[in-house]
Formats: structure tokens, sequence, C-alpha cells
């Protein structure tokens, strides 16, 4: 599981739970985050993740040149970040320029809202698909037959490309994701712990607790 914030308090406070893969960020995220560069808030969240953990940053860019001239930067910094590359005409050729240069690279392709760009995202080497779960859902799309279709293509073609569910709303969203096929999730804080606060669950411990109080006495 990976954590979608840019917010370092957030990303301290679920590390300690030892289960978190690694962090995306995205402009928007980033922005949140006022007054800080990108290079300055990717420097603080790496300080605090492990050799194993990996940061994902999101190039950004009006044209090839522009996209590829920002993702060399980001990649020049730590061995621990990977690269995110909207799925577009621009971004497939920026995402193939890079693997064909350097194929140790990991690229996630971003902004995926249809198994056709999940498909060009596999042939362009890509090491991950972004499918945007929510987004699709506000579009009337079905997202979790767009997982389950891509899951599908990537097993029949025999490519080793990911699948990391994004763009979530509420905790149904996640479990259908992973159930449809997704490699993995990137989630909001915010989400994460609304699945820990489950309700009835609480009663329950609630309950045993008491009973404990009065078992002790």
């Amino acid at each position: 599981m990976f954590l979608d914030t840019a917010n370092i308090t957030e990303i301290e406070a679920m590390l300690a739970f030892g289960w978190i893969t690694g962090v995306t960020t995205n402009p928007t995220l980033l922005a949140k985050e006022k007054g800080r560069s990108r290079a300055d808030i990717s420097r603080e969240i790496l300080s605090i993740l492990s050799e194993e953990q990996r940061l994902f940053i999101q190039a950004t860019g009006e044209t090839q040149t522009e996209l590829y001239e920002d993702a060399q930067i980001i990649l020049s910094k730590d061995a621990r970040i990977a690269i995110k590359i909207p799925a577009d005409e621009i971004g497939f050729r920026v995402m193939t320029q890079l693997k064909q240069e350097r194929p140790d690279v990991e690229i996630l392709a971003t902004a995926i809202f249809s198994v056709e760009q999940s498909y060009l995202a596999a042939l362009a080497g890509c090491d991950w698909v972004a499918p945007y779960v929510n987004r699709m859902a506000n579009q009337g799309l079905q997202p979790a037959h767009v997982i389950a279709d891509t899951a599908q293509l990537f097993k029949q073609l025999g490519v080793p490309t990911k699948i990391l569910g994004a763009s979530f709303k509420n905790t149904a969203q996640i479990t259908e994701t992973l159930l449809a096929g997704a490699t993995d999730v990137t989630i909001p804080a915010g989400l994460v712990t609304v699945m820990m606060q489950n309700k009835l669950a609480a009663d329950s411990i609630h309950a045993f607790n008491l009973d404990a109080k009065g078992g002790r006495r």
C-alpha cells in the first residue's frame, strides 16, 4: 500500500504501522503544502523513507521537451524516486524515450481512464499504471471493469506492468479496486484512518474492555 499525500505529518504517522510501500505525490498534493517547493518537500519525504521505500513524483510540461527535461531533473535527485508521467500522446513519447535511455528507471503512467491507455503504457515499458477510480466513477464509467479488463490484458500479453489504483473517495472503492485485480493501491491518509476505525469493531472492543475490567476485580 502506498500513501497518497505530500504532507510530512501524515506520512510520519502512517510509517509507524510498517505497511507503507512508499509515497505518491502529484502537483495538486504538492500545491497544498503552501510556500514550499517540490524539491524541498521531496527531500523531506525521502529523509523519513527507508532505502526500500520509493517516492513517486510527477513530471510536468506542455511539450515533450519540457516533460522530458522535468523528468530528468526529478530523477537526478535520489535513486528511490520513481517518475510519474501523464498517459497522453506527449507522455507516451517521454515514457518510451526514458525507457530506451535508462531501462532501470521506474515509470508510472498516471491519469489512466481506459484499458487502451494502459495497453499503450505497457507497450512503452511502464512499470505501473494508475487508474483514477473515483474520477472514472464521476464520469459514469465503471472503474472495476476497467481494472479487471486491464489485469486480464496484462496477463494475456505476459507484460510485467502492474496496476496501482488511485483517486479514492471511500473505502468501498479501495476494496473493489483490489478485488478487480489491482496489484496495489495508493490511499490518502484520511481513508487509511477510516479503514482502521471500523464502528462495529470499536463497539465490540469497547465491550471487551469493559468486561475485562469487571473480570479483574
